[in-house]
């Protein structure tokens, strides 16, 4: 007996549940987990074009190797010395910064905020 019992009262229980005490994914804000992050050129796309200024660059990361060639995070993007993208060219990577090139003027950005050359 107890056992029909407890088999009936984990039923109910279960039965009773709610659509609202369902779990939910809020994907608000989150990125879309199956859209492509990078291209297939090695570089996110789309995160250099529009920019006006220097302003309007924030330097995430730098990877300084001289001898096979330094990456920097601009924007989101994953970029290289010599690359361009929409009126950004990147002339030279420092281990403190990065040299560009934005709309034909040369533009000195540092990694640190507060120590712009």
């Amino acid at each position: 007996m107890w056992i029909l019992s407890l088999t009936f009262g984990t039923l109910c229980a279960i039965g009773g549940m709610s659509a609202a005490d369902e779990a939910r994914y809020d994907a608000y804000g989150k990125r879309d987990p199956f859209a492509t992050v990078v291209s297939s050129m090695g570089r996110e796309a789309g995160g250099l074009v529009g920019i006006e200024s220097a302003e309007d660059l924030s330097i995430e990361g730098i990877v300084y190797d001289p001898k096979q060639g330094s990456i920097a995070i601009v924007n989101g993007s994953v970029i290289r010395e010599e690359e361009e993208s929409g009126s950004v060219k990147v002339l030279k990577i420092k281990p403190d910064g990065v040299l560009f090139l934005i709309n034909g003027i040369e533009r000195f950005k540092s990694i640190h905020p507060d120590d712009t050359k």
